[in-house]
């Protein structure tokens, strides 16, 4: 009861992805939670169109594995057995563009830090988010 407690108060992000292999979205939402209990990152994902499959890990990177082979393994599964398979659930689709509002003095910083890397803002920026 204190996990389900310490859930649904740390609730961070419901993520829909579209297929998968490694950097493709996965085709189901499924909800992210952090479960940490103390200064060590964990975290549970909520699968809810397989059943409410949950998946646990210590970072987000294997997190995200760990949902990518859970509905992998359940369609074989249901394949298997001649169970219906849910539809994919796409909801949102990406682009790849993200129009952000920001201080004019982060975006001067942004550009001089992309600058002095010899880089792009929109390079600079993706390089960032992508070490995260």
């Amino acid at each position: 009861m204190v996990c389900e407690e310490n859930v649904q108060d740390s609730f961070i992000s419901i993520t829909s992805f579209r297929a998968m292999k490694k950097n493709t979205p996965i085709a189901y939402d499924y909800y992210v939670h952090s479960i940490s209990e103390d200064d060590e990152p964990a975290y549970e994902a909520i699968i809810p169109a397989f059943d409410n499959a949950i998946v646990f890990g210590d970072s987000l990177e294997e997190l995200e594995r760990g949902v990518r082979f859970s509905i992998d393994a359940e369609i074989a599964e249901r394949k298997k057995q001649k169970k219906p398979i849910p539809p994919p659930e796409k909801k949102t689709t990406f682009n790849g563009k993200i129009l952000i509002r920001i201080e004019p003095v982060l975006h001067e910083k942004v550009f001089l830090e992309a600058k002095a890397a010899g880089k792009s803002v929109n390079g600079y920026i993706q390089e960032k988010l992508a070490k995260n």
